[in-house]
């Protein structure tokens, strides 16, 4: 038992024991702190962008990834899973070019670029815009003609003198 206790009376007097306590405490103050407003920001940016563009914005995309990668770096290092200390005592995620080849949560390839992506959106949105405008055409010219057809006489119909 005194063993034991030794044991344990050592490893509180190692520093290096500490001095990742202190590094823990200040990720953890990150990560709540700087983070996580951050990632609410861009969680509301990218949403306006969807709303008023009709899709997301690539380059907060591949920033909300690289924001993710450097999250799960930090909670690695604070779960013991890695020794390595996260940035800014090591590169910060790099998503290079590389990695725009990941497929879209709509399956498509991230290969073209943004404007080339846009504009089968666009085809569509502008298709739609003239099958719209058409029908509302032909609502309106049958209505006139409903129109036209209760303002003539029926020939079924007495006529009045």
């Amino acid at each position: 038992m005194s063993d034991d206790l030794d044991e344990i009376v050592d490893n509180l007097r190692e520093p290096t024991s500490w001095i990742r306590v202190l590094f823990m405490l200040g990720f953890v103050a990150v990560l709540y702190l700087v983070i996580a407003p951050i990632v609410l920001v861009l969680a509301i940016v990218q949403a306006m962008f969807s709303l008023l563009t009709g899709e997301s914005n690539y380059n907060l995309r591949r920033f909300g990834k690289a924001m993710a990668e450097y999250v799960q770096q930090i909670l690695h290092y604070l779960s013991f899973n890695s020794h390595d200390k996260p940035f800014p005592f090591a590169d910060f995620p790099d998503l290079g070019e590389d990695e725009q080849n990941d497929s879209d949560e709509s399956g498509n390839s991230e290969e073209a670029t943004p404007a080339a992506r846009k504009a089968p959106r666009k085809a569509a949105k502008k298709t739609t815009a003239k099958k719209k405008s058409a029908a509302k055409k032909k609502t309106k010219s049958e209505g006139a003609d409903k129109k036209a057809d209760d303002a003539k006489p029926s020939a079924d119909a007495p006529e009045s003198d």
